[in-house]
């Protein structure tokens, strides 16, 4: 792939921040602005329960405790809550940017920088002119991949009631690479925010790239990545390169390898996991195994429960909270 480097080796983010990301002929839009949706009511959908029968575990689900024997397992007494608050939280599109700068609450720290404002009753002085929801400072947590990795599909699968078949499309979904041009925000339950980032790779351009870094680099408000590997492909040079530039800027990280139900050579996946180094790593990020669809042979969304209750912790969430914001019925 022309544009990229040879070595994962990064003397400094800001060279790694313009080398991963490849430039292609799709120029990103120069004039692209903060997009706020308007508040309309959306239509309930009704979603049809599952139809497979109940088959044996794949032998990759085992992964989630065999590579996380230095975490404690989540209990059912954690787990049941926290599903729970998924199904009936309440997941809203609040805005879509292309630079770092238009994310409504950086936009109005700039603006009123330097100037005196009333903590007691709010936090910026003046009259704003953005609604107080969208910067009220929620926790927020990204997700990172190469294009097509299956971050909005992954979105939409924790955002899913467990006996539902089909996703909810919180998140658009295509499967054509590069569909995610800009950072998109989700908030979930009114309690913490999910970031759904562009894809770095084919069908990707250097402001994406940029906007993405600046992110991980600059937002107070995130709590910790998420770096999506489709398990089927296994790490790209791209990939081992994000994560050294988390760990030189000190950014907590965890790897979600995605389409697990698409690895027909199990062996060969967990040399590759070695093979990358992660399990050397002197704190070693959670390994969550995820599939991308339910069939006949995998008829569970297997890891789900896994790493929402990992999006609990990075937000120091109790797992009992409820959201504030519901689904309407």
């Amino acid at each position: 792939m022309r544009g990229f480097p040879t070595s994962i080796q990064v003397r400094n983010s800001v060279s790694l921040a313009k080398s991963i990301i490849l430039q292609t002929k799709n120029s990103f839009p120069t004039d692209a602005k903060m997009i706020i949706p308007k508040k309309t009511q959306k239509p309930t959908k009704i979603l049809k329960p599952h139809r497979f029968k109940s088959t044996q575990e794949p032998e990759w689900a085992k992964f989630n405790d065999q590579y996380n024997e230095h975490y404690s397992a989540p209990t059912i007494s954690q787990l049941n809550p926290i599903n729970h608050y998924f199904n009936i939280a309440d997941v809203t599109y609040e805005w879509s940017v292309a630079s770092f700068a238009d994310i409504p609450s950086e936009w109005l720290k700039d603006k009123y920088r330097g100037q005196e404002s009333d903590k007691v009753t709010k936090r910026f002085p003046g009259k704003t002119y953005v609604p107080f929801e969208l910067v009220n400072e929620l926790p927020e947590v990204i997700f990172l991949g190469r294009t097509n990795a299956g971050k909005s599909t992954l979105l939409n699968n924790i955002t899913t009631v467990f006996q539902h078949a089909t996703l909810e499309k919180s998140a658009k979904m295509s499967s054509k690479a590069g569909f995610t041009k800009t950072l998109n925000c989700f908030n979930i339950g009114n309690r913490f925010r999910l970031i759904d980032s562009p894809g770095y790779g084919f069908n990707s351009s250097a402001k994406q790239g940029d906007v993405t870094m600046e992110y991980l680099r600059e937002r107070k408000e995130l709590k910790r990545s998420y770096l999506l590997i489709p398990g089927d492909k296994g790490f790209s040079d791209l990939d081992l390169g994000i994560i050294e530039f988390m760990r030189e800027n000190g950014i907590p990280f965890e790897i979600v390898f995605t389409k697990m139900d698409r690895v027909r050579n199990l062996t060969n996946f967990k040399e590759m996991v070695t093979a990358s180094g992660i399990l050397n790593y002197p704190t070693l990020p959670q390994l969550i195994f995820v599939n991308s669809a339910i069939t006949k042979t995998c008829s569970k969304r297997y890891g789900i429960d896994r790493l929402r209750f990992s999006l609990f912790q990075s937000c120091s969430l109790n797992p009992l909270v409820k959201p504030t914001k519901k689904k309407v019925n």
